[in-house]
Formats: C-alpha cells, sequence, structure tokens
C-alpha cells in the first residue's frame, strides 16, 4: 500500500514516520538529488522533519506544528508534522510555497446584522447604533468591531494575499426572507 503525495509521486504508509529525516529528498519529485547543483533547487528538500503527535507538541515544546496537506480536512486523518522536532527549520519549505497563495484577491463580506461588539456602525455623534436603519445601506459608514479587527489582522498577517475586504449589507430581499437575527 502506498500513499499519494501532492506532487503526484507515491510514498511507503511509513512517510515521514518514526525518524526524522529529509523524507522530501526521497519521495518529492521536485528533489531531484541530479538537480542540487542547480541554481533553483528548493533547499526544503534537504530540511529533516516528521509526523508529531500535535497536542504533545504544542503542549510540551516551543516546536512549530503544520497540518499536513496530503490529506483531506474531511479524511479523518489529521496528520501533522514539525521541522523543528527535528532540530531543523520550516523557512525553506513555507518559502518554497509562498506562490501557493491567493494572489492578492479582493473579498467582499456580506453583513447580516449588527452585534455589538462584534459588528457594528455608529451615527452622526459617534454612538454605536443597535439596530439596523438607513445607515446599514450606507457603505461610506464603515463596519466596526471585534470581526473587522480580526479580518485586518488576517489581512496584516497574509502581507497583501489579501489585498482588500469589502463590507457591504444584505440585501433587502435577505432580510425579509431570513428575518431571524
Amino acid at each position: 500500500v502506498t500513499l499519494t503525495l501532492r506532487s503526484g509521486s507515491c510514498a511507503p504508509l511509513n512517510y515521514g514516520s518514526n525518524i526524522c529525516q529529509p523524507h522530501d529528498l526521497v519521495y518529492d519529485p521536485i528533489c531531484d538529488i541530479s538537480l542540487a547543483t542547480q541554481p533553483n533547487f528548493p533547499l526544503y528538500c534537504l530540511q529533516s522533519w516528521c509526523y508529531v503527535d500535535a497536542d504533545a507538541c504544542v503542549r510540551d515544546t516551543d516546536n512549530a506544528v503544520y497540518r499536513s496537506s496530503y490529506f483531506p480536512v474531511d479524511s479523518g486523518m489529521d496528520m501533522f508534522y514539525s521541522y523543528d522536532a527535528c532540530n531543523s527549520t520550516a523557512e525553506e519549505w513555507l518559502g518554497f510555497y509562498e506562490g501557493d497563495t491567493l494572489g492578492g484577491i479582493k473579498l467582499k463580506a456580506s453583513i447580516p446584522n449588527y452585534l455589538e461588539p462584534m459588528i457594528f456602525k455608529r451615527d452622526g455623534e459617534g454612538d454605536v447604533i443597535s439596530e439596523p436603519g438607513p445607515e446599514y445601506y450606507n457603505n461610506s459608514i464603515p463596519y466596526e468591531g471585534v470581526y473587522m479587527n480580526y479580518v485586518n489582522e488576517i489581512m496584516r498577517i497574509a502581507k497583501g494575499d489579501i489585498q482588500e475586504v469589502t463590507y457591504t449589507y444584505k440585501s433587502r430581499s435577505s432580510l425579509l426572507q431570513h428575518s431571524s437575527r
């Protein structure tokens, strides 16, 4: 029985298990050792890593742990790996896949209702508006709250991967059809 990797190659079921080693050097076709002298050879291929018990690593160490993308989220196989556990670093791996991103997308988020302090707007005097009125449909009045702060922090961390998030109201028709708070 073999495991099919994201790259399409196959590896034995003990891939990444039992020992710290540069597993990608052996099983990732991008890591062809004959290309190691080429200037664009991915340096992550030379980094040791292994699958780990994520709960134990996070609880008992300072090791960074990453969820394996080789197993779909709905597969029931929550496999986590660590370079730190092998006295290595994930920098090369993370840097290699930086291009595997959202590409500076722009998102449009529909705000269903006000829920202070999570999502709200302010009136002309700066007071928090508790019930949606005409200002709810006015996109020139910005939304504020915990959710907006959270999304702004995600955008900051994403370093340009998410270029913009525009918040807007739900349509009047949708509000009528889904009137529950």
